[in-house]
């Protein structure tokens, strides 16, 4: 089918109380991986590019696979651009047929981020395409000494439901990525959410809400969110470590013959298998947690 909006993906979870994983490939046959696995698990799936991704693959072969594995597809996919933060990227990704962006205005002053948002939504909603947009300070566990310290600092940076409220009004924003006790590029289930908050904000906003760095949560605490208000999850580290460790030992299986020819057609596929039950397992949480 065609690619459709994440936002109607997100409004769609809400009612039925489940969240859609929000999958970020790094490699086509990622992507291919995740098709395949929303496929045979029946379930919507948000394919979410970032800035060094499109820098590698470019928009016009990332939008072409995307959009002929969508099409061929009984799921609802939707092309997402995440974590965007100039306004000239999130508009090459509406012009390229995203049908959703992310513009991270997170680290400036409240102003400037609520004005170039303000901006990317005013062009994004021309063409129909959502656009999602980050408030308090989320973070990177790799900014950190450890990953308790990590912890510990990110609960000053979370989100007030109040200024939430106003930056959705301001900015006319459909999805809402705020802080809540989660971090980005965390591979183990460690975040602390503040359950209380994300009811809080989702009354107040009334938008869609999105968990950036969900590989760091555990199901117990996804059960939760998405009862609060929790809609989106972001899905990176977790699968991200999986194909790493399933791609070296490919490698090293290979450099342990004595063949001096490497079929290449064929050890990416236990690669992808790996790839694949890491999406499933991800994707099954997120379902039996709603």
């Amino acid at each position: 089918m065609p690619l459709v909006n994440t936002g109607t993906l997100l409004r769609a979870a809400l009612n039925g109380n489940y969240a859609v994983g929000g999958f970020e490939p790094y490699t086509i046959d990622q992507i291919q991986a995740i098709v395949e696995v929303a496929e045979e698990e029946q379930t919507p799936v948000i394919l979410q590019m970032w800035a060094e991704v499109i820098e590698t693959w470019g928009f016009p072969t990332l939008t072409c696979v995307v959009r002929e594995l969508a099409g061929r597809a009984s799921v609802p996919i939707s092309l997402h651009l995440d974590h965007a933060t100039t306004e000239e990227l999130a508009y090459q990704a509406l012009e390229a047929g995203f049908t959703s962006v992310m513009y991270d205005g997170s680290k400036l002053p409240l102003e400037e981020n609520i004005a170039h948002t303000r901006n990317v939504v005013a062009r994004a909603h021309e063409v129909g395409a959502d656009v999602e947009a980050e408030l308090g300070l989320i973070g990177f566990l790799s900014d950190y000494a450890t990953p308790e310290e990590a912890m510990e600092a990110i609960q000053g940076l979370l989100t007030p439901p109040e200024l939430a409220e106003s930056f959705v009004r301001e900015t006319g924003i459909d999805i809402l990525a705020p802080a809540i006790g989660s971090i980005h590029g965390c591979p183990l289930p460690m975040a602390r959410l503040d359950i209380p908050r994300i009811r809080a904000i989702a009354e107040r906003t009334g938008v869609p809400l999105a968990l950036h760095g969900g590989s760091g949560v555990g199901e117990e605490q996804l059960r939760a969110a998405i009862s609060a208000g929790i809609a989106k999850v972001n899905v990176d580290a977790e699968v991200r470590s999986v194909y790493i460790t399933a791609l070296k030992d490919e490698v090293e299986r290979i450099g342990s013959g004595e063949k001096v020819f490497v079929d290449l057609a064929r050890y990416p596929r236990g690669v992808r298998t790996a790839t694949k039950e890491a999406v499933r397992k991800r994707m099954r949480m997120l379902r039996n947690a709603g």
